[in-house]
């Protein structure tokens, strides 16, 4: 499956995008029909917590998932 990884805020190592890649390849275990994913990861300041946010698109044959 191809994965396009897209950070925000912060530059992500080859680790992490290793780490993403390796969990969404697990899906194909369930669907093997997924085209492609798209993931964004980004951070978000609330209060002097940053929160860390992953947002995840599976394009399969005629609809879009998203998580």
């Amino acid at each position: 499956m191809k994965v396009h990884t897209e950070s925000v805020q912060f530059k992500a190592d080859k680790k992490l995008h290793d780490f993403v890649q390796k969990k969404l390849d697990k899906l194909e275990l369930f669907f093997d029909r997924i085209i492609d994913a798209e993931v964004k990861l980004r951070l978000e300041n609330a209060g002097q917590v940053r929160d860390k946010i992953t947002e995840v698109r599976l394009n399969v044959p005629g609809q879009s998932l998203f998580a």
